[in-house]
């Protein structure tokens, strides 16, 4: 499918606090929903790790196309506490995207405020693992936040801490999943060989019939949370890295120190160890 002009993103508000007695609400809408849907306990639920730009949108799109799998992208929800998954339910619900007759309960997570203090029971999930070699994530993280008119990420060397202190909750996470409840590849893997991972997943999740890739067709882009923006609505499957990109042709030099992308590069390594048990 041949790449399409994109349009320049709409702006986005930064994210407002609720107030103590909305949150008090959504606390226990989640715990009504954890104690009465079947589909939230940790072992039905199935978890993509990752960071932003790894390539997390399509492989969400995939998983989010199936019957048996109730999610859309990115809740935003904090997993510390036994009601998160009800919360997830209620999310999903209010988004237009719950599935009450799904087997499995999804999300994806991006930052570490959502799962650095992760309750003990989201170990009991599935955990699929996604990450990008780092000058490519850094590039594209700098350019979505400039698309989309945000100072969130106003340099390469901000990007760049978001990037490894991601890596490294990513790799503490991996540690704390057992092995049979945990899967994970590159960014380049997966685009290179969208059929191979896709069948490991299925196997993991024992899927029947298995994951087939492809997803329906977004008419325009994403709602905020719910994924790239900038061009995961003009495809319909997984495709490779050079189709999917918005980003010019030719890498940009970033402004890094040699020292700093060389311990980028060496916790990507690492965690590509991890997931091909070589570590």
């Amino acid at each position: 499918m041949a790449t399409m002009p994109v349009s320049p993103a709409p702006r986005t508000a930064p994210p407002v606090a609720p107030s103590p007695a909305r949150a008090a609400i959504k606390r226990a809408a989640g715990l009504l929903a954890t104690a009465t849907l079947p589909q939230c306990r940790w072992p039905r639920a199935v978890f993509l790790f990752g960071h932003m730009r790894c390539g997390s949108t399509a492989m969400s799109n995939v998983l989010c196309s199936r019957p048996d799998i109730s999610g859309y992208g990115e809740a935003h929800i904090a997993y510390g506490d036994a009601g998160a998954l009800g919360r997830l339910a209620v999310n999903q619900h209010r988004r237009g995207a719950w599935r009450p007759g799904a087997r499995h309960l999804f999300d994806k997570v991006l930052h570490s405020r959502y799962d650095a203090a992760a309750h003990p029971g989201l170990f009991d999930a599935h955990g699929l693992f996604l990450v990008r070699t780092p000058g490519p994530s850094i590039e594209s993280i700098r350019h979505l936040f400039s698309r989309i008119g945000s100072g969130e990420y106003p340099t390469d060397a901000a990007a760049a801490a978001y990037y490894e202190e991601r890596l490294e909750q990513l790799a503490s996470l991996w540690m704390r999943f057992p092995a049979a409840r945990r899967i994970g590849t590159s960014y380049e893997e997966l685009t290179a060989d969208p059929e191979g991972f896709l069948g490991r997943v299925s196997t993991l999740l024992a899927l029947d019939p298995p994951l087939s890739n492809t997803y329906s067709a977004r008419p325009d882009a994403p709602a905020p949370g719910a994924g790239d923006p900038l061009s995961s609505h003009l495809f319909t499957s997984i495709v490779s890295g050079g189709r999917s990109s918005s980003l010019a042709p030719e890498a940009r030099v970033l402004d890094l120190p040699d020292c700093g992308m060389s311990r980028l590069e060496a916790l990507y390594a690492r965690l590509c160890a991890l997931f091909s048990g070589v570590d």
